[in-house]
């Protein structure tokens, strides 16, 4: 990863940004007078779907322009992405070039958002629901 700034690519600030997105996601869908049941679902699978797509955002505009730019953009893109790929630099393969890993990184925050929030669109359920319930019918 190319990180300038070794404290900003940390795993533990990957932790705060998913927090505070989810914190903000939440807090939209319930001050938009929504269930805080339905607020909970809603707000983190937004939150999840937006940290995946500026993954997607990153990976793309890395292998076409590259993002070691000094533009500001840029700089805010990699201050948000950078903790977020230290996050999951476990279990990213080391073979990967940078912008294949926030594509995978971003891969894996989408799943994340499916397993948890399930996908309104495609019509999924949560599937931690579903293996819940594989589970206690064993």
């Amino acid at each position: 990863m190319a990180s300038t700034d070794p404290i900003n690519a940390s795993p533990l600030r990957g932790v705060l940004v998913l927090c505070i997105t989810f914190i903000l996601g939440v807090g939209a869908f319930a001050f938009g007078g929504h269930s805080p049941v339905a607020a909970t679902y809603s707000g983190g699978s937004y939150a999840l779907s937006a940290l995946a797509a500026l993954l997607f955002s990153r990976g793309v505009l890395d292998f076409f322009i590259g993002v070691d730019r000094d533009i500001a953009f840029f700089t805010v893109m990699r201050k948000i992405t950078d903790p977020l790929l230290a996050l999951f630099a476990p279990i990213t393969p080391g073979f990967l070039l940078p912008f294949a890993a926030s594509l995978y990184v971003a891969f894996l925050m989408y799943f994340l958002k499916v397993f948890l929030f399930g996908d309104i669109v495609m019509g999924l359920p949560p599937l931690f629901i579903l293996l819940w319930i594989l589970i206690a019918a064993a």
